[in-house]
């Protein structure tokens, strides 16, 4: 397994998945017919982008192909502020409810538009709802053939909804169909509590634990030398945001404690140095040995 570099201990990752309020993958919704039904999408894009601007840090956003049609100038803006646009889709479909093909195929046209509209070369995917798991890994074959370079979709934890709760919780090359890929998984940074992974860093698990925990597993991490990974989304940040109406144990997860988000990534942002996806890999120059 290809390991990192980690001299530069201390640097962490900040990410943000761009959608819209409505983009969620919970049964009878259908996305299709909120869409371009209004929103405070773009003021919240202005507030992350300020926010990152006062931090002087810079993040990886993983857009949806249709934000990038809908709202090209918001797209355009991150590029502009100097921070990196990966591929998050095109219209928040489930992975493993989608053939290869079809995920293939969505992913192609979702780097297309990307593409089109920052004129910058896309590098990498993460999938909605952490929708690469155990019975779809190979699909990242795919995103070798689209010639990205690495991956976000790996959640080493198991809920309901995503999860590989024995993937690797470092970067690495994974190994698919008897192969390593030539391409790097990076997995959403996890605690172990009672011998189970859990997350804590990025949506509801943020929104859930009080900064101070947020902040020592950070602190603990960057001590052993590993990064943290940071993932929220623009509704995140609003709790005057459209809702939608969902059951108790998803409206839960979905919405908690939403008016407390940006007063507690401020106070993360002040505290702990991040930068992109991209530039950690980078940065971390990653060797083939071991």
């Amino acid at each position: 397994m290809a390991k990192l570099d980690t001299s530069f201990r201390g640097l962490n990752m900040l990410t943000f998945d761009i959608e819209e309020w409505f983009h969620a993958n919970y049964d009878n919704n259908d996305l299709n017919g909120l869409r371009g039904k209004g929103s405070n999408f773009r003021a919240q894009m202005d507030k992350i982008l300020q926010l990152c601007s006062d931090q002087g840090c810079k993040a990886t956003f993983f857009v949806l192909g249709s934000i990038g049609e809908d709202y090209p100038d918001a797209v355009r803006a991150l590029v502009r502020e100097g921070h990196e646009v990966a591929s998050h889709g095109y219209s928040h479909q489930l992975a493993y409810k989608q053939t290869f093909d079809e995920f293939r195929a969505d992913v192609k046209r979702s780097v297309d538009i990307l593409e089109q509209v920052t004129g910058a070369k896309i590098l990498g995917y993460r999938a909605p709802s952490w929708s690469i798991v155990e019975s779809n890994l190979y699909y990242l074959e795919a995103l070798e053939e689209l010639g990205l370079t690495y991956d976000a979709s790996i959640f080493p934890v198991k809920t309901f909804l995503y999860g590989i709760p024995a993937a690797p919780t470092v970067i690495h090359k994974p190994q698919v169909n008897g192969r390593q890929l030539n391409l790097y998984e990076v997995p959403m940074s996890v605690v172990t509590i009672g011998g189970r992974n859990m997350g804590y860093s990025g949506g509801f698990y943020f929104r859930f634990f009080p900064a101070f925990f947020v902040k020592n597993v950070i602190h603990r991490a960057n001590r052993q030398g590993k990064s943290a990974i940071i993932y929220l989304h623009p509704r995140e940040l609003d709790p005057g945001e459209q809702r939608l109406k969902l059951p108790c144990k998803e409206a839960f997860i979905h919405f908690y404690n939403i008016h407390s988000t940006e007063g507690k990534l401020k106070d993360i942002l002040k505290t702990f140095s991040f930068t992109t996806v991209s530039h950690y890999l980078k940065a971390a120059e990653i060797s083939a040995g071991d």
